[in-house]
């Protein structure tokens, strides 16, 4: 999709080492960045907090990425690192001391 993607060069190639994929669970995937379809279905939830549904993940024992680019204009990683610091679950002490 042109003009939409950044070049995740350097994330290709670490998303498809054959250990990587194995510690994300994921061996029978191959990583795309910018599909088309799942752009245009997450084009919705834009701007929506997802907190409930994290902590329900985490809650319900599934390990959870919360990314941000340093040089996003679309989501600063100030904001990722309040909200993830402060979103409540049985864990977060925990997390917080990591």
């Amino acid at each position: 999709m042109p003009g939409l993607c950044y070049d995740f060069s350097n994330l290709d190639k670490f998303l498809a080492r054959d250990d990587v994929k194995q510690q994300l669970n994921v061996t029978n995937r191959k990583w795309e960045e910018c599909d088309n379809e799942v752009y245009q279905k997450l084009e919705v939830d834009w701007m929506m907090n997802l907190g409930e549904d994290v902590r329900y993940l985490l809650e319900s024992g599934v390990n959870v990425l919360v990314y941000s680019g340093d040089k996003d204009y679309a989501c600063n990683w100030r904001g990722g690192e309040k909200w993830t610091n402060t979103l409540s679950w049985k864990h977060h002490i925990a997390f917080e001391k990591a």
